[in-house]
């Protein structure tokens, strides 16, 4: 029930009455913590094929449907397009009059068209490969789709690896989040984390040269993998940077002749982007440029990198503190930034993130006002609600297990 209704709000919402979609999504979420909580705390048993079959029915609905929540999905068409083609997405934004044959009804509806592209020679790729098949949502949402797949055979092989339950899949596979942004909008992030689920995997089993080639498409959808270099580096994995560097430059070449317009669009976003951060908004207000508070904030993931690389365990727990610590930073945190962090979520469940990536769909209360006036703003509570209620759940969570830990050695010291 919570997954058709959730299915219906998205395909049908237009952003302009967000209760329409905030009602039934905050209702899937509550339905999905309740099943987490379930896996988690009282070892609930579910086959494997029924889980996955729950999870794919409200992708599945999804598939036909058009974006209603965000336009980033015509974009990806338009990069992909151009290089099915053969022409190079960078030197130029689509409202240029250099690219004035390819101006028809996709033009009117890109965001920022006046803007480069910003995505990586990964992405495009994609991109390319989806349109190949068609220009039409549909097609880029079957790519990711395939691609979701080698995610879910990644934790699936993580999760055995490490004795833990094919359960926990569904703290990935039934988060509204990932429905709604991946398969309402058709976000690339889901493109990323599938690449970066397998990097991990195939880290784990000690294959560094495939492990490198799947980290640099990570890095090449979305930028954020990049994070784990340190982490890498700390760990000797140099068969693995050795083969994700030569990866990563094999997949620019083709990019290439863009020369500096390679970077014209990513260089426009870092500089210009803000909407629902929290350290950054808290930091703006001191400053009478943005500019500064940024570049504060790079700082404090550059150090963060640092002590995460030496105190981790795991990979893949430096991945999650990582994202963690650059959505906390970053100036502009959008519902679908998450994406990457709930795929790791099987493998470190943390109260803090279930719980945020449940709460940061309030930050679409703005999406009707924006699309009325161009400006996005949100009512100052949101951002509180979201980023408090992360930190109060960390905290109770963190607690709690302060609290197992001193009954277990009690229970230990017991005489008998």
């Amino acid at each position: 029930m919570a997954a058709a209704g959730l299915t219906a709000a998205t395909g049908f919402a237009d952003g302009s009455h967000a209760g329409r979609l905030l009602g039934p999504w905050l209702s899937a979420h509550a339905f999905y913590l309740f099943a987490v909580w379930l896996v988690l705390r009282r070892g609930a048993r579910l086959r494997t094929w029924l889980l996955i079959a729950i999870g794919l029915l409200p992708r599945l609905l999804l598939l036909p449907s058009e974006p209603r929540l965000s336009g980033d999905l015509y974009r990806y068409l338009w990069d992909g397009r151009l290089v099915a083609e053969g022409v190079n997405p960078f030197p130029h934004a689509p409202a240029d009059s250099a690219l004035a044959r390819y101006h028809d009804a996709l033009l009117g509806s890109l965001n920022h068209a006046d803007v480069p592209t910003i995505y990586p020679p990964m992405a495009q790729f994609l991109f390319g490969a989806a349109s190949r098949l068609a220009t039409e949502p549909w097609a880029w949402k079957a790519t990711l789709l395939g691609l979701e797949a080698l995610l879910l055979a990644a934790l699936l092989s993580l999760l055995r690896a490490r004795g833990q339950p094919r359960e926990r899949l569904l703290l990935y596979f039934w988060n509204p989040l990932v429905v709604v942004e991946s398969f309402g909008s058709g976000h690339v992030d889901l493109a990323a984390a599938s690449f970066l689920l397998f990097a991990l995997a195939l880290h784990e089993r000690e294959r560094p040269r495939l492990s490198g080639l799947a980290l640099a498409a990570a890095a090449l959808v979305k930028y954020m993998p990049l994070l784990l270099v340190p982490a890498l580096l700390r760990r000797r994995a140099f068969g693995t940077l050795a083969a994700a560097t030569l990866t990563a430059a094999a997949l620019f070449v083709p990019f290439l002749a863009a020369g500096p317009a390679l970077w014209t669009g990513l260089a426009t976003y870092l500089r210009h982007w803000e909407f629902n951060g929290s350290l950054y908004a808290l930091a703006r207000p001191l400053f009478d440029t943005g500019e500064p508070p940024r570049l504060l904030l790079a700082a404090l993931v550059a150090a963060a990198t640092l002590v995460v690389s030496r105190r981790a365990r795991t990979l893949s727990g430096a991945a999650l503190c990582l994202l963690a610590v650059w959505i906390l930073a970053s100036p502009t945190v959008y519902p679908w930034y998450l994406v990457m962090l709930v795929a790791l979520l099987p493998l470190h469940a943390d109260a803090g993130l279930l719980l945020f990536s449940g709460s940061v769909a309030l930050s679409y209360v703005a999406l009707g006002a924006a699309r009325a006036t161009g400006v996005w703003e949100l009512p100052g509570w949101i951002p509180w609600v979201e980023y408090l209620g992360w930190a109060t759940a960390a905290a109770l969570a963190f607690r709690a297990r302060g609290y197992r830990r001193v009954e277990a050695c009690a229970t230990e010291s017991t005489p008998t």
